[in-house]
């Protein structure tokens, strides 16, 4: 994942119908250090961007076939990692608001300078390494709480919502010792030494108990 961070800490893909700004875009940003790759319209884009490696996106907005909102919401139903920079030769406030509301990094109006574009890009570029970085975090401890056992996990669960161990063994029908049990294994397989780093692997792991596993009556 870290070759990934930094794969897309230079990309930038230029999606805009119009060749002459297309072109001077692609050299200004080459000569800021940029990795830039062009596209013609949005069709072409979408039917590379599987493909393509992480980076930002600069969209113009009024494009013939897919308009660049049309791009920005295919990204989104795709779930991409990339992040979008809006440019328009004609913007409007509603138009602005739709763009950043579906999830446009910024929204710049032409004529603009460069300098403008690349702080906007340098914007886009650092989220997208920070959710890169939660994307990570969050595999590894989906794969460190896959190590644990159905009743380990739930525990751990207990251990997330701050229920003492004689809470938890009452709640799942066990003795206090066997939770203690558990408790040291989930302790020892996660690799943490304080309750703090568990609950935090946890939580990263998106980890909920299990249906009412640790309902407050387990007679109920």
């Amino acid at each position: 994942m870290a070759g990934a961070i930094a794969e897309a800490e230079r990309n930038v893909f230029l999606v805009d119908d119009d060749n002459d700004v297309r072109g001077e875009l692609e050299t200004a940003l080459s000569l800021r250090g940029f990795a830039v790759q062009g596209f013609g319209d949005g069709e072409a884009f979408l039917a590379a961007q599987d493909a393509l490696p992480g980076g930002c996106v600069v969209l113009d907005l009024n494009m013939p076939g897919l308009s660049g909102i049309d791009v920005q919401t295919a990204l989104a139903e795709r779930d991409s990692a990339h992040k979008v920079v809006m440019l328009t030769g004609s913007g409007s406030i509603p138009t602005a608001v739709r763009a950043m509301h579906a999830g446009a990094v910024d929204f710049i109006e032409k004529p603009f300078g460069i300098d403008e574009l690349v702080r906007a890009i340098g914007r886009a570029l650092t989220q997208q390494r920070q959710a890169l970085r939660e994307a990570s975090r969050r595999r590894d401890a989906q794969a460190q709480v896959e190590r644990l056992s159905e009743r380990e996990r739930d525990v751990l669960a207990g251990m997330v919502l701050g229920l003492a161990n004689k809470i938890i063994a009452y709640r799942l029908g066990l003795s206090v010792r066997t939770v203690e049990t558990y408790r040291a294994h989930v302790m020892d397989k996660l690799a943490v030494r304080s309750l703090a780093e568990a609950v935090q692997i946890a939580i990263d792991a998106d980890l909920a108990p299990r249906g009412d596993i640790l309902r407050t009556d387990p007679a109920a």
